[in-house]
């Protein structure tokens, strides 16, 4: 059993309503994602465990400008965006998440995770995250330069990585049947840091 003060000395309060308000990311802005696989059953633990990092994080002052956090709808994945100022502000963040830290908070709940800095490459349409709309969104990874229009979508926002070759692709939709499948999936908007 841990004793009060250790909780105390551990615990940022977060709320973790989902909600925030509608954010969205310029293009040639530095954004941190993490790509989190999780159990099914263990993925609200992975979501209110981002939730207080990203809440560590502004409060730190490590360069935290707006942040989102997705889950995809068959509940194995957690997406964590945070919009960051570069490469420094990078580092500290990976400083900070990384699986030292993450299992001395006890927030160790992915089965893999993959936190890599992207840069915006464009938006189009309405590509803002905005956690209240009844759009569908669909996540999907590309090879940088593949073709990355979908003429349903009402928006795109594409990232391209730092350090190797690859995309990552949110649309934005009206609807969301046939969204899943083998180069995208169905995600949700769950909470925004504006």
């Amino acid at each position: 059993m841990t004793r009060p003060h250790e909780d105390l000395e551990r615990h940022t309060f977060v709320d973790h309503r989902p909600g925030g308000v509608p954010v969205s990311f310029a293009p040639g802005s530095w954004c941190a994602i993490d790509i989190v696989h999780t159990k099914a059953e263990r993925v609200g633990a992975g979501i209110s465990a981002y939730e207080t990092l990203i809440e560590k994080a502004r409060t730190a002052s490590l360069g935290v400008r707006v942040a989102a956090v997705l889950r995809s709808v068959n509940d194995r994945r957690v997406i964590v965006l945070v919009g960051i100022e570069g490469h420094e502000a990078f580092g500290h963040l990976r400083s900070a998440w990384d699986d030292h830290h993450l299992v001395a908070e006890r927030r160790d709940v992915a089965e893999s995770s993959a936190l890599a800095l992207y840069r915006v490459a464009t938006n189009s349409g309405d590509a803002s995250i905005d956690p209240a709309t009844k759009d569908a969104y669909a996540f999907a990874r590309a090879a940088r330069g593949a073709q990355l229009t979908n003429a349903l979508a009402r928006g795109a926002l594409v990232f391209e990585s730092d350090g190797d070759e690859s995309s990552i692709i949110i649309y934005r939709f009206g609807h969301a049947e046939g969204l899943d499948g083998e180069t995208m999936m169905a995600v949700r908007p769950v909470r925004t840091f504006g």
